[in-house]
């Protein structure tokens, strides 16, 4: 029998669930039989149950399937199950923990279409110098993810940057300081391997979008 404790913190799983990984947001899905993870999008979120796009290649699906835990990241919120269904097409997880890699209830959630290009510009940390721009994966009011080279070293965890621009298409969106909080590799729809780095913005982020309205 569910105590009452118990069915508290089932709600208040399914909540963040559903505040999080609203269908069409991207996500990093990986199992501990594997070393790298997939990027996919979610489909549907019903309670616990999260159905997910397949996007594993056929040659590692057998050592994906065996995995005993999975992990579900979307933005900085990791969901964690220990079971994997399928639909006959695409994933079912049912998550039994979730995971604030920075706290991010009540977050503002920034939802971009596939056709709009929002990346981000930094200097480079190592020679202070050359700007670098960044496909932006995720993002929300604390931190984004973004993709890089597969055997890239530069933002690594705990590296921080002075000044990172966000930008929409031509425009500035926004800028602030970062902190990159972890880094994975994750194989693209394509099969191409690359590395997703999360950052969490640090101090006031400065909304250049709000300020110019």
């Amino acid at each position: 029998m569910i105590s009452s404790s118990d069915n508290d913190e089932i709600v208040k799983m399914a909540l963040l669930i559903k505040d999080a990984a609203q269908p069409g947001r991207q996500a990093m899905i990986s199992g501990d039989g594997l070393p790298i993870s997939f990027g996919s999008r979610i489909l549907r979120v019903d309670g616990n149950r999260l159905n997910v796009v397949n996007t594993v290649p056929f040659g590692l699906i057998s050592d994906f399937s065996k995995s005993q835990n999975f992990v579900i990241q979307v933005d900085l919120l990791r969901i964690l199950s220990e079971r994997l269904e399928s639909d006959g097409k695409n994933f079912i997880f049912q998550a039994t923990k979730v995971e604030s890699i920075s706290d991010t209830r009540g977050d503002e959630r920034f939802n971009f279409s596939s056709e709009e290009n929002v990346r981000c510009e930094f200097t480079n940390p190592e020679d202070e110098e050359t700007i670098l721009t960044k496909q932006i994966l995720d993002m929300s009011a604390s931190g984004f993810s973004l993709r890089t080279g597969a055997k890239s070293t530069l933002l690594m965890p705990g590296r921080t940057i002075e000044k990172v621009r966000i930008l929409i298409g031509e425009k500035l969106y926004s800028e602030s300081g970062a902190e990159s909080v972890y880094q994975r590799k994750f194989m693209d729809e394509n099969g191409k391997m690359h590395l997703q780095v999360g950052l969490k913005f640090l101090a006031a982020k400065i909304d250049v979008k709000t300020q110019q309205a």
